[in-house]
């Protein structure tokens, strides 16, 4: 048999049933070491399917067995390298463990995601991973559709969900070191990026961001904006030309302190010293960016490492808080005069647009 661009196909059951001169159904229980076929015609079925070069098919076997190898992974934002480095290491131990990853990308859309999980759960996938959207409500469909079956939460808070482990940064600590350190430099009014609320799958970061802020009598401004680069960067624009804006932005990923970039090129504000950014992840490209970023060290392929190793029962269902570390580079200083006056310009700019 061919393909329609002539390359060979795999030969099928029926092809192996034909050549040995038996039903379907016999050619099905030899090939799958199933009882009720003679020996003899075991090894004449056998015979055929070597010579024909037949192979099954791994997901029609685990839907007639009830259990596979595969796993799934849903992601919220593939345009994110962050979940690039995660799948690395989670893939790591799947190929150690003789697993396959299924992985599809909701593109923070709570209806995608839906959908993906139903497949997922139809095709009897083995376990879920899953960076969800908003507070995880993908998660009790799963749990739903595959009670019983594994599912890991990547970060994501969803504290209000029983059955299941979590993957994640150490929240607290990626929040408190960077506005720690800005109320140190002297910054008393800093901006924090957030997923729209009904997005938002880590609530505890911005929680911990007003806690601080009172406690360190910062002045806080919450940038709640869909997590796109293009979206990200008018949201900024908005605020850094605004009235009382920041001199220091907190974002979710170095991934949107692109677009925090990208804007105050648009405002002609230097990132520094007119205003000091903070990313999250320490993506390779971050220290090539003028000025380098700023940002919270993870370890992202260990993150997917132990997300792995829990869909696999190789540890115990326990969570696994990453630890994480403040880089400092240039996009952080204290704002100075240089400053203080760049904010006065961007300010009078904004009024004259």
């Amino acid at each position: 048999m061919a393909s329609n661009d002539g390359s060979p196909q795999p030969a099928g059951i029926r092809e192996v049933a034909r050549l040995a001169g038996v039903s379907v159904a016999s050619a099905s229980f030899a090939l799958n070491g199933q009882p009720g076929v003679a020996e003899q015609t075991r090894q004449r079925i056998l015979a055929a399917a070597e010579q024909l070069g037949y192979r099954a098919n791994p997901q029609a076997q685990a839907l007639r067995r009830g259990h596979t190898t595969t796993y799934g992974f849903v992601v919220r934002n593939f345009a994110n390298p962050f979940f690039l480095d995660v799948l690395s290491g989670a893939e790591q131990i799947a190929v150690e463990a003789g697993a396959t990853l299924l992985i599809m990308d909701s593109r923070y859309s709570l209806e995608r995601e839906s959908m993906h999980v139903r497949e997922m759960a139809a095709q009897r996938v083995a376990g879920l991973a899953i960076a969800p959207v908003g507070t995880g409500e993908s998660i009790r469909l799963w749990q739903q559709l595959r009670p019983g079956t594994p599912v890991v939460a990547l970060n994501a808070t969803v504290g209000h969900i029983g059955g299941l482990c979590r993957v994640g940064p150490d929240n607290a600590a990626a929040v408190g070191l960077p506005m720690r350190r800005l109320a140190e430099l002297g910054h008393t009014a800093v901006a924090f990026l957030s997923a729209p609320r009904h997005l938002m799958a880590d609530p505890d970061r911005l929680a911990h961001f007003r806690r601080l802020c009172r406690e360190l009598g910062v002045v806080p401004q919450v940038m709640y904006s869909p997590l796109t680069i293009t979206d990200v960067r008018a949201a900024t624009v908005a605020v850094l030309s605004g009235p009382g804006a920041p001199t220091a932005l907190i974002t979710n990923s170095d991934y949107t302190a692109h677009a925090v970039y990208k804007a105050a090129r648009d405002l002609a504000l230097r990132v520094g010293p007119g205003v000091c950014v903070v990313g999250h992840d320490d993506l390779p490209t971050s220290e090539l960016l003028d000025p380098p970023l700023a940002t919270i060290r993870v370890d992202r392929w260990e993150m997917g490492r132990a997300m792995m190793r829990r869909l696999l029962g190789q540890l115990p269902a326990d969570d696994y808080i990453a630890p994480v570390e403040l880089v400092e580079r240039a996009s952080l200083r204290s704002p100075g005069r240089a400053g203080e006056a760049e904010v006065i310009a961007r300010r009078q700019l904004g009024n004259a647009s």
